[in-house]
């Protein structure tokens, strides 16, 4: 209820500005652009897709080689829709990243990692950004009356989201998952759905926990290559100024855009920020000395530009929803043609030793009831099927593509369990082999 009365505020405040300035006003100044000028216009925020995409790319790991970098762009893009039209503070979109990546063979802990690691680098860029905004937006405007009254509370504001940011970061790093299991335990409060999960949750910390440790550089690439995005968004405002016909300079553009994004981010329980973003983007282009109507044209395009990322989003949501189609008939046919369960004739250990495909049918009839991973299972069936080499944690890591912390994990948990054995007599390179059944 009080989203659809923001909403309907929001709606109702951008259509008092346009009435105040004049839809005649403002439709004389988007009448000079013509489709070419449109299209040039949504190229920096391509460029800011593509950059901020291969910033999410490099905290896949070891995952992040075998997928096509279109791919991830189409999820991405995909997920950013979904951030820009549901009430969820802009990540609304982040889970289903991470369920399209495990639809592409990407394990549930590398997805669920790179998708909360890519957030918070991105967070981090983004704090870095509105910092630089401020202060060539001080440097530029001087002493003026109006940025004396409103720097202080923009200060405070990003003094705030970098608190956050450090806080989101410590969090993550002590284990957020198992922070909030224990603390939802405390108040006396117990989700079954998160309760059912738990291991899978302290798991997912684990794996947030290695990034961090042993992935700097990349979470330091990730955090540039966003803040590039960042800077993209800039290039567009620079355009569309200079479209308008306004004097477009690189630094004014930089901290309009650093602005915009700050006012984007403070008013993100608003759907859409509908009102308070181009309200703000008005303000803005007034105080570095543009016309009411350049403001509020610039405010209405840059919404036209929300609107076709967010149809382009959607259409690659449809394109990959389609494929996930064309799998599950797949999987449906497949298991309609293999039974769920089936019995085997007794045999002796010589018998299943000689015979690889009874053996591997053997070896699952009787662990039917072991809750195995994936990649558990993938490798085991390598294993059954005649895996020549000596399986060591470096070879299950390069095998299933995960870390090398991740395999020595799914390794542990398999000799826990029963089902693989150290060999013996080995003091470097610890290979293992199927327990004997």
């Amino acid at each position: 209820m009080l989203r659809l009365f923001l909403l309907f505020v929001g709606l109702l405040t951008l259509g008092l500005i346009v009435w105040h300035i004049g839809p005649g006003n403002i439709y004389d100044a988007a009448a000079q652009l013509g489709p070419v000028a449109l299209l040039v216009m949504l190229i920096p925020s391509a460029i800011m897709y593509v950059v901020e995409a291969y910033g999410w790319k490099v905290t896949l790991g070891q995952s992040g080689k075998y997928i096509p970098f279109w791919r991830v762009l189409l999820i991405r893009t995909a997920g950013e829709a979904v951030n820009m039209t549901t009430p969820a503070g802009y990540v609304g979109g982040e889970p289903l990243k991470a369920h399209l990546l495990r639809k592409h063979h990407v394990p549930m802990e590398e997805a669920f990692t790179s998708v909360i690691i890519a957030k918070t680098t991105m967070t981090i860029a983004e704090v870095l950004f509105i910092l630089l905004g401020i202060a060539l937006w001080v440097w530029l405007l001087g002493g003026s009356e109006s940025s004396g009254q409103t720097l202080p509370t923009a200060l405070l504001s990003v003094g705030l989201l970098a608190f956050v940011s450090a806080g989101l970061v410590f969090v993550q790093r002590q284990g957020l998952f198992t922070w909030l299991l224990e603390f939802l335990r405390r108040i006396g409060l117990r989700i079954a759905y998160l309760e059912a999960r738990e291991e899978r949750l302290r798991s997912l910390d684990r794996a947030v926990w290695g990034f961090y440790r042993h992935k700097r550089p990349a979470f330091c690439a990730s955090t540039g290559l966003f803040f590039l995005g960042w800077i993209a968004e800039a290039l567009e405002v620079y355009v569309i100024i200079w479209y308008l016909g306004g004097p477009a300079m690189a630094l004014s553009a930089i901290s309009i855009a650093a602005l915009s994004v700050f006012i984007k981010s403070s008013t993100f329980f608003i759907p859409g920020s509908l009102g308070a973003q181009d309200g703000g983007n008005l303000l803005l282009l007034e105080a570095f000395g543009y016309s009411d109507v350049t403001g509020i044209t610039f405010a209405l395009l840059r919404r036209f530009r929300e609107l076709v990322w967010i149809g382009i989003g959607l259409l690659c949501l449809a394109l990959l929803g389609g494929r996930q189609r064309e799998f599950k008939k797949v999987a449906q046919t497949t298991q309609a043609m293999v039974p769920n369960t089936f019995s085997l004739p007794s045999l002796n250990s010589a018998e299943v030793a000689c015979t690889p495909v009874l053996r591997k049918a053997h070896f699952w009839q009787r662990n039917a009831r072991v809750s195995l991973n994936e990649r558990q299972r993938n490798m085991i069936n390598r294993v059954l099927d005649g895996f020549k080499d000596n399986l060591t944690a470096g070879k299950w890591a390069v095998i299933a593509k995960c870390s090398i912390p991740t395999a020595q994990r799914d390794i542990k948990e398999l000799i826990d369990q029963g089902l693989l054995v150290r060999n013996e007599g080995e003091s470097e390179n610890t290979s293992y082999s199927i327990a004997a059944q």
